[in-house]
């Protein structure tokens, strides 16, 4: 082995600052994204007095809106050459109107008439999806540019990771504390602006710590290139197509508010379930670092979705007539293994990226992760509509009295599918997220051989320019 490719695949680049500070940016993301997945629904429904099926319209229509955006988004990140390198720049100046945005979509504007109501709710959330994409998609791609150390870019995605998780309960947090003594006009609108006031400032000191150590590659791709990356990178297509086949286990939490409300009959116990899964998640995250110099990110992977297979199956086959308590202790280990799938394909990403430019001399961070997270908004459509059409299958309906007086029969069955939603469904369908992953070829040795070519590389780059410096410094010096 190459002493001097090890040396560069070794050394440290980031500091304690990077990781906190890095952090802080994922913690504010995070935490607007929790309040706007979380509450932005019932705000339209409840507060603005908005059809609950034009809202769900107007959603179907911006995430298309949204899917098309990602890709553009990551070419035009891609193109970009500044003094700050190509993802910070959007950081630090999209920030503020991600923050004006996020408060603007809970401004309860009443007094509008239905009309108004339903443009104004087109109009901020559109432009909220926007603004989105321009700050995620670089608050994604950064840490692969952060370090040429993999362990290192394991562990920021890892501890960012964990700090986000905490960042996507803080509305809940809040919101807890918040209805205590306001009304849930006055909550949502505090939340917002709270959080659209953090969340901009933590967003700017993650962009301007955290420095862009591995340099462009000299060819600048085209738009029409971006969206062939996908096809032409086919580990990251392998990688992408099992990550999309994860959305059947985000049925877990999208049923929770249905477990509690019609099964344990208490609505107030959805943060006894939520919560317990999130902190659960987070220690999940935590010990990805330590797994990962172990196994490679495809074992990970395989590993924790049969781990969170079984133990959601556990906790179907002990029912749902046994204390709340027992089911909730039981889905804390379930959800253990979610930490290391949202860490997974992140790293995995990363490892197509050095894959790609081992094999092409090309780097399109920009594009590779703005198809991530278009993939995360596509999961989250495929996701609600099976929702809704397993709800329908099995009979649910509102209000609950209806099912529950009129056709006790019906209210049985659809609580038996609410509980099979909740465990068992995502326990067998997870499953297939495995499939693509025979074709998946970057194991644990081929990363570390494609990282110390591309760290020698990337050297003998660096010298060269710095010696052609140096030559033009001595011929200006005897013009």
């Amino acid at each position: 082995m190459n002493n001097a490719a090890v040396s560069l695949t070794d050394k440290k680049y980031l500091k304690k600052k990077d990781y906190i500070t890095f952090s802080m940016a994922r913690f504010a993301a995070a935490a607007i994204t929790g309040l706007t997945q979380g509450y932005l629904l019932i705000f339209y429904t409840s507060v603005m007095g908005i059809d609950p099926i034009k809202v769900g319209i107007m959603f179907l229509i911006a995430k298309i809106f949204d899917g098309i955006n990602d890709p553009i988004m990551g070419s035009i990140v891609d193109k970009t050459h500044s003094k700050w390198g190509k993802m910070r720049p959007y950081l630090i100046f999209g920030a503020i109107p991600f923050g004006v945005i996020t408060m603007l979509l809970f401004m309860p504007v009443t007094t509008l008439n239905s009309i108004g109501k339903i443009v104004y709710m087109y109009a901020t959330y559109i432009a909220y999806g926007i603004v989105g994409t321009l700050v995620g998609v670089p608050l994604d791609g950064l840490p692969a540019l952060a370090s040429p150390n993999n362990d290192e870019r394991t562990k920021i995605i890892s501890i960012s990771r964990v700090v986000g998780s905490i960042g996507e309960q803080s509305a809940l947090v809040l919101y807890s504390l918040f209805a205590i003594f306001m009304n849930m006009k006055t909550s949502y609108l505090t939340m917002g602006i709270i959080i659209g006031i953090v969340a901009p400032i933590f967003l700017i000191m993650g962009a301007l710590s955290v420095k862009e150590r591995i340099p462009p590659t000299k060819e600048t791709p085209k738009m029409l290139d971006g969206f062939k990356y996908l096809f032409q990178n086919k580990q990251f297509l392998v990688m992408i197509c099992s990550n999309l086949l994860t959305f059947f286990r985000n049925l877990v939490s999208a049923c929770i508010i249905y477990l509690v409300t019609y099964i344990y009959f208490k609505g107030s116990l959805n943060i006894a379930f939520a919560l317990p899964g999130a902190v659960a998640s987070m220690l999940g995250m935590l010990f990805a670092p330590k797994l990962k110099k172990k196994l490679d990110a495809k074992q990970l992977f395989i590993t924790a979705t049969v781990f969170h297979s079984i133990a959601l199956a556990v906790v179907f086959f002990v029912g749902f007539k046994v204390p709340w308590i027992i089911t909730s202790l039981l889905m804390f280990i379930a959800m253990l293994p979610v930490g290391l799938l949202n860490v997974v394909p992140h790293l995995m990403a990363v490892d197509t990226l050095d894959y790609w430019e081992d094999k092409t001399g090309k780097r399109q961070e920009g594009v590779c992760f703005a198809i991530v997270s278009l993939r995360s908004k596509v999961a989250s459509a495929f996701k609600d509509f099976l929702l809704a059409g397993l709800l329908s299958y099995f009979l649910f309906a509102t209000p609950l009295t209806t099912i529950n007086s009129h056709n006790p029969w019906q209210f049985e069955f659809a609580q038996e599918g609410i509980f099979m939603i909740f465990t068992i469904i995502p326990a067998a369908l997870n499953l297939l997220s495995i499939v693509p992953l025979i074709f998946y070829k970057l194991n644990k040795a081929n990363v570390q051989e494609i990282q110390q070519r591309l760290a020698i590389r990337r050297n003998t780059e660096l010298a060269g320019i710095a010696s052609a410096e140096a030559d033009l410094i001595r011929g200006e010096q005897y013009e």
